[in-house]
Parts: structure tokens; C-alpha cells; sequence
């Protein structure tokens, strides 16, 4: 299971908490337990082993355990959004929105970004199917301090697909835009694409990876639609003057990477407890829990898991104090310590002493999931300050990139600016500018 790539899975149903393994009889959380009960981790403070229960003891100090990461989300957001935006997002099956993505994923194809504006007969039913509730989500979700239902006690069992319907309303903006842009309407297009950065930049403020993800997704497809607006012809100065202003409350709004870290560990401490408590199946994918119970491999997992699962929890704790320690950082200095995490897993795999846990669920995938993220956040570095470039203004001295570590490559070239991405992953073409005398 690869949870860092996986934020849309169907996991088990919740009713199979009291069916998929059996807690021991001195189980403190009983038959009618729920997800969000066991981040109160009552069997994982029963852990004798030091190394366990003092940094336990250190989280719960600076207000960092499960449930006190869940009261510090709801601390920090306004509690009169909650339930218009609850009434607002429930409304949508999950099912027909996961649809949605995937059958429209294809017209932000970033390797094809120098195309013309996208209004197909497909974009037009797509918009039309998604355009009332496009228009009131402007309203709904886009408060300030918006409190959206992540449910962070539930770990892992938290339903994610929220992020899915906010994509869905991110994308219709982006073919409202090119819409407009087909009428020549270059700022209401502009505006249309503006609202898709501020979808992306609310779920920014969201301390989760299935929010974050999405964010970095909409961003993307955002940049491919302004990639074509801006080689529109009727493109002006006014228009890029607010292409600035977008992209720089955007990366004002930028948060620390600490906060998800930290709530990420909480997700993995609760991961810890569910087994802890016999729960092991409930954490799994039906098709995984199925796979692995055809073959076998599910009592060798557990068996593997119940034979060193405290010195796995001792692990993952250690790793992840590094993580947060270092979530301040640009991501090219944090590379040498999540190197040496993968090391150390690489190197436990020949022993007896593997951290199941840790190595093939917690942390599998970590580095690639801070390399994505930090590429995300290049890229919009890297926009600004190339549109700054073009009007007139570039930032002195240029960035420092988060994922090389390099300044920003802008060239100023008649009639334009372009902008580099050499560094990072994906190819990404260079970015061409207009400059008006104007500016």
C-alpha cells in the first residue's frame, strides 16, 4: 500500500473495525469503538520501552499528538464555515466525482501546455454539468479561515473525497476561463483562473496530503491554462498585472511544511494503534485485505508486524522527529536525511529486525511525496518571479529554488521573458512571457 500516492483509496467499511481482527481482552476501547476513537492511542501509552514512551511524553508536551494536532486545526479555523461547507460538499456521491477527475484529467496534460485554449464539446458538457455549484462555491468555500471536514482523529480512516469535489469545481473555473478567453472576455478569464489558485490555496492551509496533493494538481492545471491565456492576442498589461498579484498572495499564503508533518505523524500514530488493537485489516484497501488473504500473505504480514512492532513504533517516532525537525527547510537540505532514513530501512531489511510498519506503509514513499511537494512550490516560484520579470520589476536578487537550491534561471529577452525549470523533475518546458511597454 503506497499511502502517499493514494489519497483517494476505498478502504474497508468502518462496521469491519469490530470484524477484520480481534483486540486482546484487556482492549480498553470496546466493540462499539469508531476511527476517531483510537487517537486517544490508550494502548500505545501503555508502552513500556523508553524509546516509545518518552517521546510520547515530548509530543504531548508541545500539544502533538492525534488528538490535540485535531483541536489545534479546529483552534486555527472558523467554526461558523463548518457546516455550510459541509451541506455544500456533501451534496456531490464521491463515486460520480472520482469520475469526474478521472475522465478530465487528460485536458490539463502538462506536457502539452503550449496548446490552445481547451473548449470542446466535452469541456462545455463538464462545465455545464458543474457550473451552479461552481458559482456558489465561490461563496461557500473560499472564507476566510474555512474549516473544512477533515476529521484528523480518524487517521488514515478519515474520508478524503472533499478534496476530490473542490478539484472538480477547480477545474470548471479553468474551462470557465477558457471560455471566456474564446469570447475574448481576457478578464473574466483571468478571474476564472484566479479562483482555481484560490481553491488550490485554501487546501494549501489543510495540514493533510490528500489535501496538499490536490493543491499541487489544481496549481498544475492552473499553470497550463495560463501558459495559453498568456499567448492569447487579446492578452494585456492589465492582465498580467493581476497574474502577479494572484501568484503573490499565493506564495504569501505559502505554510510552513511543520504543521503537516506533524499532523501526518499523528496519522501514522493512530495507523500504529489500530494494530495495536488487532485492526490491521480495516487499514487495508478491500483489494489488498482480499489479495492478501488469497494468497497468505496477510498472517505473514501480521505475524511480521506483531514480532517487533514496539521497536517499529520506536522507528517511525525517530524518523519522524527528524522529518518535522527539518519541515522548515527548503527540500534540497532535506535531502540527505530522508536519504539516510531509506538507508537505514534498506539496511534493516536484512535483518530480523525490519520495521514492517514503518518501512512498507508509514514511510514508504516519503521522499517522493517531499520532492512533489517541493516541486510544486518551484514551479510557482518560479512563475513569479518571471512574471514580475516581464513587468518590469524582477525580485533582486532572483529566488532560491526549494527543490535545487539554485536561483531562479529568468531571461530577459526582446519582447519577453523566459523563464527556466532545469533542476525540476518532469521536463518542464520553458516559460515564454509577453512584455508590454506598457508596464
Amino acid at each position: 500500500m503506497h499511502r502517499f500516492y493514494s489519497p483517494y483509496i476505498l478502504l474497508l467499511a468502518v462496521v469491519a473495525l469490530g470484524g477484520c481482527g480481534q483486540g486482546s481482552s484487556a482492549d480498553p476501547y470496546g466493540e462499539g469503538a469508531t476511527p476517531a476513537d483510537f487517537s486517544q492511542l490508550k494502548l500505545s501509552q501503555t508502552v513500556n520501552d523508553p524509546r516509545v514512551k518518552n517521546e510520547l511524553d515530548r509530543l504531548e508536551a508541545e500539544n502533538s499528538l492525534p488528538t490535540q494536532i485535531a483541536d489545534s486545526y479546529r483552534s486555527q479555523t472558523d467554526p461558523t464555515t463548518e457546516d455550510p461547507i459541509f451541506n455544500f460538499l456533501r451534496g456531490t456521491d464521491a463515486r460520480t466525482v472520482e469520475d469526474a477527475l478521472t475522465d478530465s484529467g487528460h485536458w490539463w496534460n502538462p506536457k502539452s501546455p503550449g496548446r490552445d485554449l481547451l473548449v470542446s464539446a466535452q469541456g462545455q458538457d463538464f462545465l455545464a454539468a458543474w457550473d451552479a455549484q461552481r458559482k456558489a462555491g465561490r461563496n461557500v468555500l473560499l472564507q476566510p479561515k474555512a474549516r473544512f471536514p477533515v476529521d484528523l482523529e480518524s487517521g488514515i480512516l478519515a474520508d478524503p473525497s472533499w478534496t476530490s469535489t473542490i478539484h472538480c469545481l477547480a477545474r470548471a473555473e479553468l474551462l470557465e476561463a477558457a471560455n471566456q478567453a474564446s469570447q475574448n472576455n481576457m478578464s473574466e478569464a483571468m478571474t476564472a483562473a484566479a479562483y482555481a489558485l484560490a481553491y488550490a490555496d485554501q487546501l494549501n492551509q489543510v495540514p493533510t496530503l490528500p489535501a496538499r496533493n490536490s493543491a499541487a494538481a489544481i496549481r498544475e492545471e492552473t499553470l497550463v491554462t495560463l501558459r495559453s491565456l498568456l499567448r492569447h492576442p487579446q492578452f494585456s498589461a492589465g492582465q498580467l498585472r493581476t497574474l502577479e498579484t494572484v501568484l503573490k498572495q499565493t506564495m504569501q499564503r505559502w505554510p510552513s511544511d511543520t504543521e503537516l508533518w506533524k499532523a501526518d505523524r499523528a496519522t501514522g500514530l493512530h495507523f500504529l494503534e489500530m494494530i495495536r488493537a488487532g485492526l490491521l485489516a480495516s487499514l487495508l484497501t478491500r483489494e489488498e485485505y482480499d489479495a492478501m488473504m488469497a494468497s497468505g500473505e496477510f498472517a505473514k504480514l501480521a505475524s511480521s508486524i506483531s514480532r517487533n512492532l514496539t521497536t517499529d513504533q520506536a522507528f517511525y517516532l525517530d524518523a519522524m522527529k527528524d522529518i518535522v525537525a527539518a519541515a522548515d527547510k527548503p527540500y534540497y537540505q532535506r535531502v540527505a536525511g530522508l536519504a539516510a532514513i531509506s538507508d537505514a530501512l534498506n539496511l534493516a531489511q536484512t535483518t530480523d529486525k525490519y520495521p514492517t510498519v514503518s518501512g512498507d506503509f508509514l514511510l514508504s514513499g516519503m521522499h517522493a511525496q517531499q520532492a512533489s511537494l517541493s516541486k510544486d512550490k518551484s514551479r510557482m516560484t518560479i512563475w513569479l518571479a518571471a512574471v514580475q520579470a516581464a513587468n518590469g520589476h524582477p525580485p533582486e536578487p532572483m529566488p532560491i529554488i526549494d527543490f535545487s537550491g539554485r536561483p531562479a534561471e529568468i531571461r530577459d529577452e526582446p519582447g519577453q521573458i523566459v523563464a527556466s525549470f532545469e533542476g525540476i523533475p518532469g521536463d518542464i518546458p520553458n516559460l515564454v512571457i509577453p512584455k508590454f511597454e506598457t508596464n
